[in-house]
């Protein structure tokens, strides 16, 4: 496709800010999105998932029951004849509200080393047979979930039916005095949120990508001709023009680069 210079310069650029925070999130999430990720899809592409990550995301887990029990710690009233006043009670109950953690690690772990083993079993990338980056294949139950006679979209399936689980189950653990239900709820709405701005990002690339195509179009029409918007697809430019007609076609060449080898969009 032609690049339009103007396009980038003058538009592009008022989402570089939104671009970078998209980026930022969906790193960040990356971690929390593998608690679920293993649990419901499988296939993934060899550089999506890392069996590093996931022994990282299994070392937060362990440690993290020690650090909430040390913080716990710190809240008990020191007495010169007895001690610690509740340590026994909480050392009683201890094993009782953190074993989740350590049986999720467990499973989380087995679940991990299958995708892993998926992954190996599956054909080269080397010989174009798999996208590397691949998400996983979607749990089949989700292709036949029904929801109002409709058969939701992809994008509805990934930013809330995967997650919505996760987030109820977790909402009802953290109500029972289990704190892994709080690490399901932030899981899931890392992995919802995450996947929203991997769509929105799309969205915006796409869009980007036909507002380019029209600025193209609508040149000799919104430049050259000084149209007015309503007939120029909503095409304006931000700029002085000079005033013949010539000049400002010598200036427009400018404007682009490259082949002429879109589809064009016009009717």
């Amino acid at each position: 496709m032609t690049k339009n210079l103007y396009y980038r310069t003058v538009f592009r650029r008022a989402n570089l800010i939104k671009e970078r925070i998209f980026a930022f999130f969906l790193f960040i999430a990356s971690y929390p999105r593998v608690l679920i990720e293993v649990f419901i899809r499988k296939n993934f592409g060899e550089r999506y998932f890392s069996l590093a990550t996931c022994f990282t995301v299994a070392g937060f887990l362990m440690i993290t029951p020690i650090f909430l029990k040390r913080l716990a710690m710190l809240n008990f009233t020191f007495d010169s004849e007895t001690g610690f006043a509740g340590m026994e009670r909480f050392r009683s109950s201890a094993f009782i509200l953190y074993w989740p953690w350590y049986a999720f690690t467990v499973v989380f772990l087995v679940f991990s080393f299958i995708r892993w083993k998926e992954i190996r079993r599956n054909p080269s990338v080397f010989d174009f047979k798999r996208f590397s980056l691949h998400t996983g294949d979607l749990h089949p139950f989700f292709y036949n979930l029904t929801v109002n006679d409709k058969k939701p979209s992809i994008r509805a399936i990934e930013t809330f039916w995967e997650p919505v689980g996760f987030f109820v189950g977790g909402l009802f653990l953290y109500m029972a005095g289990q704190s892994l239900g709080l690490l399901f709820v932030v899981a899931a709405l890392c992995y919802s949120l995450s996947y929203y701005g991997a769509y929105k990002a799309g969205d915006n690339f796409i869009m980007d990508k036909i507002d380019e195509m029209i600025l193209n179009e609508e040149m000799e029409t919104a430049f050259i001709g000084d149209a007015p918007t309503d007939q120029t697809r909503g095409v304006r430019f931000y700029s002085r023009k000079p005033t013949s007609e010539e000049l400002r076609r010598r200036v427009a060449g400018s404007f682009t680069e490259g082949n002429e080898d879109d589809v064009s969009v016009a009717g």
